[in-house]
């Protein structure tokens, strides 16, 4: 896949969720010279299992790191709702997702998970198949590409790919990324851990003869 000069957009629930599960595409991308936008559709306090509350001011610098070493520009629609996205009207959100496509333009979007453990996650999907239902270009700006996530663990439905991105090369790069989001991070045996990024993305990778990869579902392009 050719990244050159391609405009991607990737629409992330949460600040990290795009490093957990396109980080390395993220480097590729910028390896490649392409321009990056990452939608965050939401921020706020929220709880965390192992690193107690993380306060929104925290998560906003975090975010900001994590743009500057991404080399990605960056936009947060709902602040002060974390892990309540659910609640706000789809119409709101499919409405914050068109209008960054006809102002951004891209070529490529990457979704979150349908079938995600998050409510969140599944409220900001459905919002993006609303978002990008096939209509005239001329209408509104259609993506050439649409690619679903694969988050670290989708139980009970499962994850079945057909779309991968060989990321050996920035592997060290994704988790880099990752570990922007200091208050995120946890540890082994949690599903976000680094240590468990590294294994999917060698389970990935071995699915296709590369050390490490991240899959896709491919909704809408060409397989190759």
């Amino acid at each position: 896949m050719i990244l050159k000069n391609k405009k991607i957009l990737i629409i992330s629930s949460h600040p990290d969720d795009e490093a957990i599960c396109s980080g390395g595409f993220i480097m590729l991308a910028k390896k490649e010279k392409a321009k990056v936008s990452v939608l965050y559709m939401a921020t706020g306090t929220s709880r965390q299992f192992q690193n107690g509350e993380t306060l929104e001011q925290d998560r906003i610098v975090e975010t900001e790191n994590a743009a500057a070493y991404g080399g990605f520009e960056c936009k947060i629609v709902f602040r002060g709702v974390s892990t309540k996205i659910d609640t706000i009207p789809q119409k709101e959100i499919i409405e914050a997702i068109e209008d960054v496509v006809t102002d951004f333009k891209p070529n490529i979007v990457v979704i979150p998970n349908r079938n995600s453990y998050s409510q969140d996650h599944r409220a900001v999907a459905t919002a993006c198949i609303s978002a990008f239902r096939p209509i005239p270009e001329s209408l509104h700006p259609q993506p050439q590409m649409i690619l679903e996530i694969e988050e670290p663990t989708t139980w009970p439905v499962g994850f079945t790919p057909n779309f991968f991105v060989d990321i050996s090369e920035v592997f060290g790069e994704k988790i880099k990324l990752y570990k922007c989001y200091r208050s995120q991070v946890t540890q082994d045996p949690q599903y976000r851990s680094p240590e468990n990024l590294e294994r999917l993305a060698g389970f990935r990778g071995s699915e296709i003869g590369v050390k490490y990869a991240e899959a896709y579902n491919l909704l809408k392009g060409q397989l190759w």
